[in-house]
């Protein structure tokens, strides 16, 4: 049955090679809907654990991986998907859960629905526990794909490793990484209790509120990335101070990719706006990188070299 998970375990492990808006969002996006299927309870719109299991070897098997949390273990409404990882028939099988009515994939992420906006990040709420939790690697993934001539090509994807264990509902603002300027027909989201191996169970991955905010927009990024400079750049000590005569454009959350796209580094908001930041990345080693700056007009983007 480990077979069944090691396509998805391995697309998590490659995570980090993945004007105000209102929140965007999409059906039973806070797990306030649950239905029973295949014997268990299971969230409308998302495909689960059990799901994959029946997908793939056509047997119906309850794991007991994803299920239903109540109002106190919620961060809105009155309840959230819960991901565990447990052990079953001599296998260790990460809670998993798939936006849309299918497992199979498009690209390189399973699922999706019909989508054709071009938001900037995508946010939720999670709570994270366990002894093993942070070695277990728990993720999420998001891709927006178009289908061109036959084929899907990707449109933006992020990933994301949980790396802090937090029994109160803690928010998460993922910024998109856009590679093409065309309007996506799909997205594909999936969070996943474990994803390396060996897996250790006790893993709990808390999930709520999950939704798209911002816009992401190619003119206006270009445009609005030349009123925000950073300094020196090129940056021998990895030191730079970022300036804009708007405060607002540097008053948000803020992430820096390598080369590679990979996610290196990451700030919530300054508590204070101020018309200029400071950015270390001291501990990177010399490179290219792209800061992505998500503000009240949408995405923007500078590059850096360290």
């Amino acid at each position: 049955m480990k077979s069944i998970f090691h396509p998805l375990l391995a697309l998590a492990a490659v995570v980090g090679l993945l004007a105000p808006a209102q929140a965007q969002t999409f059906p039973n996006n806070s797990f306030d809907t649950w239905a029973t299927r295949n014997g268990a309870e299971a969230p409308d719109g998302w495909r689960t654990t059990d799901d994959v299991i029946q997908d793939s070897l056509r047997i119906r098997l309850i794991t007991n991986t994803v299920v239903k949390t109540n109002v106190v273990q919620s961060a809105s409404g009155p309840f959230a998907a819960q991901l565990q990882t447990k052990s079953l028939l001599g296998q260790t099988i990460p809670g998993i859960v798939i936006l849309g009515p299918t497992t199979k994939r498009r690209a390189q992420v399973p699922g999706g629905i019909p989508f054709t906006g071009r938001p900037a990040a995508l946010e939720f709420y999670y709570q994270l526990s366990g002894a093993e939790a942070l070695a277990n690697k728990p993720a999420a993934l998001v891709q927006l794909t178009r289908w061109v001539n036959g084929r899907t090509q990707v449109v933006a994807n992020a990933g994301y490793y949980f790396t802090t264990l937090t029994n109160t509902y803690t928010r998460v603002y993922l910024g998109l990484n856009y590679q093409s300027a065309l309007v996506p027909d799909s997205v594909s989201i999936v969070f996943i209790s474990g994803s390396v191996q060996p897996l250790s169970t006790s893993t709990v991955l808390r999930i709520d509120q999950v939704s798209f905010t911002g816009t992401a927009t190619a003119t206006r990024d270009a445009a609005l990335a030349g009123t925000i400079s950073a300094a020196p750049n090129p940056s021998p000590s990895g030191r730079y101070v970022l300036s804009s005569p708007e405060a607002s454009l540097l008053a948000g959350p803020l992430a820096v990719r390598d080369a590679l796209g990979r996610e290196v580094h990451r700030e919530d908001a300054p508590r204070l706006a101020a018309t200029s930041r400071t950015l270390d990345l001291s501990e990177l080693p010399a490179g290219l990188y792209t800061v992505q700056l998500f503000t009240p007009r949408g995405l923007v983007t500078r590059k850096l070299v360290r």
